[in-house]
């Protein structure tokens, strides 16, 4: 017995370490930021008229339904989680989201990338902005889901987690309207949907869900505005400027 304890002892400790280690290498306190994809035009001549483009509307529901704990059920294979509404969640609060700001701001920095308009700004709620396009949006979808595996061994599934084994596998769901109306006749002259999943394996050492909760969204948004706007700057260089002045 002594015997066992001396191997048993030790080998507990190494593990114990190995796995705080782990833990603390994924930490990441970086808030969520958008970073813009590709220009869709290196030749755009920015019409003389300027964009306003207002906070999004939050059309989502409080949906959360959390079954971590279920993977501590012996033969349990994985648990599935979702969060309708993931910012709300004190587990990626650190992250700092605000989808109605944020969706509104990407949509702003990918139109000043690609000199789309002479002057281009985001308007907070409340504000009164003069503009020759207003620029609307909303949010139906922007979701977080994760599916964890113990591999079926209850408390005993963090030893694989330890080796790099994957933990499991997380997914973003993005659903996302804008809308561009000429101010003067309220006309809608552009519109750009937004809508898409994405999902990766994550592990102790790699892709942690809780430091990098949005990076799907990034991508799916990313690819949908670029989409838009791409068909946005044709019809600037396809429409007489009459169109965009009425």
């Amino acid at each position: 017995m002594e015997d066992m304890k001396r191997i048993l002892f030790p080998a507990c400790f190494w593990l114990a370490l190995f796995i705080c280690a782990g833990c603390g290498a994924t930490l990441d306190s970086s808030r969520y930021a958008y970073i813009p994809g590709q220009r869709v035009s290196n030749d755009m001549q920015p019409l003389p008229a300027s964009v306003a483009i207002t906070y999004l509307e939050d059309a989502r529901k409080k949906e959360r339904n959390e079954n971590v704990e279920l993977i501590y059920l012996p033969l349990m294979p994985y648990a599935s989680s979702h969060y309708g509404q993931p910012e709300a969640e004190e587990k990626f609060a650190i992250k700092d989201l605000q989808p109605s700001r944020d969706f509104a701001h990407a949509l702003m920095q990918e139109m000043k990338q690609n000199n789309l308009f002479k002057d281009v700004s985001l308007v907070k709620p409340g504000e009164s902005r003069k503009a020759d396009f207003i620029i609307t949006g909303r949010i139906n979808k922007a979701s977080v889901d994760t599916a964890i595996t113990s591999y079926g061994l209850s408390l005993f599934g963090i030893v694989p987690w330890a080796f790099g084994l994957p933990e499991g596998r997380l997914y973003n769901n993005l659903d996302v309207h804008y809308e561009m109306r000429r101010a003067c006749d309220n006309t809608v002259v552009w519109k750009c949907h937004v809508k898409g999943e994405w999902n990766r394996i994550f592990g102790f050492y790699y892709n942690y869900s809780h430091d990098e909760p949005y990076t799907g969204m990034n991508i799916l948004l990313s690819n949908g505005l670029n989409s838009g706007l791409s068909a946005l700057a044709e019809d600037i260089r396809r429409k007489p400027q009459e169109y965009w002045k009425q």
